[in-house]
């Protein structure tokens, strides 16, 4: 190889590094809000990365979480969330992840948790959120007698039917 053309891939692996950074980088906030949009229902939500843990959080209908935060430089930070629901579901969720970030939001993501499971979608876009099920039923749990909420479950006589 020539040394110009040595050069030219130099300069050009350095614009694909210095995107990179500038797409992930401490340069960019992103930020990621939880809102719950299930009426009638308290929900417990836990977030957390390799590096933060950001706690358990218990939202009311309409209200949120929202948390900042910037990507590192290899564009590899990851945030899970637990939902907790009474009567819907709950599971964990990747709320922040590499494929997330390149298919669904950046910059901010606005997790909606609904009946049927979370949601997202980049604030303001005009795209169809992207929706997950309920990783578990709150229902067929509560008929096996297990609880995925930290709230006490009421007890049943023998003979009684779980509703």
């Amino acid at each position: 190889m020539k040394i110009t053309q040595i050069l030219h891939l130099i300069s050009f692996m350095f614009l694909l590094i210095a995107n990179n950074f500038l797409m992930t980088s401490s340069i960019l906030t992103t930020r990621v809000t939880v809102r719950n949009d299930i009426r009638d229902e308290r929900i417990n939500i836990h977030c957390y990365s390799s590096e933060d843990d950001l706690g358990v959080h218990w939202l009311s209908y309409g209200t949120n979480f929202t948390w900042h935060f910037h990507v590192n430089f290899w564009g590899t930070t990851k945030f899970y969330c637990d939902f907790n629901t009474t009567k819907h579901g709950f599971g964990n969720y990747g709320v922040y992840t590499p494929n997330l970030r390149r298919e669904e939001c950046s910059i901010h993501c606005l997790w909606s948790v609904q009946e049927n499971g979370p949601c997202v979608k980049e604030n303001d876009s005009k795209k169809r959120p992207w929706c997950q099920n309920w990783k578990n039923s709150t229902r067929r749990n509560l008929l096996l007698g297990f609880s995925p909420s930290p709230t006490p479950l009421p007890s049943f006589n023998d003979g009684e039917e779980a509703g």
